[in-house]
């Protein structure tokens, strides 16, 4: 948002005319009327930046739900890896609106994809908020006890508690 936000005051505040030019060229030109011609240059390496990095981070995700389904099979990491080689290229050579595109209806179906996700997670996430509650209204610190969800295979190790919290917990299982 904040980029956004950014570039659109750039152009807004430019007096560039909205109509002669769009995307990059716009943003370029509305930037070399505030600072100079060295615009150009930075709205290009900029964008190859965000570009670049957008890319290793969604790889990056995309390799670690991988790897959780996967369980280290290199066949289906050179699949995944040969198949974004061509969505890279694919990206790179498509015209603007069909990248787009393309990527509104992918971004569509993750965003189904995290729903179906938080409706399977919604009745864990209410056991553990109304957890939550009880322990706010018995007049205790909420602690996250892993213990109470043995059912949903938690690694304790990861719900390591601070010495304090230990403490109230281990207060609270003696009032139990």
């Amino acid at each position: 948002i904040l980029i956004c936000t950014c570039t659109a005051s750039i152009i807004l505040l430019s007096g560039v005319e909205l109509g002669a030019q769009d995307g990059v060229i716009l943003t370029q030109t509305a930037l070399a009327e505030h600072v100079g011609a060295w615009a150009d240059d930075f709205v290009a390496v900029a964008l190859v930046l965000f570009v670049f990095s957008s890319i290793m981070y969604n790889y990056f995700l995309g390799e670690n739900a991988l790897d959780f389904f996967a369980n280290d099979n290199k066949l289906v990491f050179n699949i995944f890896r040969a198949v974004t080689l061509g969505f890279i290229i694919l990206g790179a050579t498509l015209d603007l609106a069909s990248a787009f595109g393309f990527a509104n209806v992918t971004m569509g179906f993750l965003a189904l994809v995290n729903l179906f996700a938080l409706a399977l997670l919604f009745p864990i996430g209410m056991r553990v908020l109304r957890d939550f509650d009880a322990q706010s209204k018995s007049g205790v610190e909420p602690v996250f006890d892993p213990a109470d969800y043995a059912d949903l295979d938690i690694d304790e190790a990861a719900w390591a508690l601070e010495p304090d919290d230990a403490a109230r917990l281990a207060k609270k299982r003696a009032g139990d």
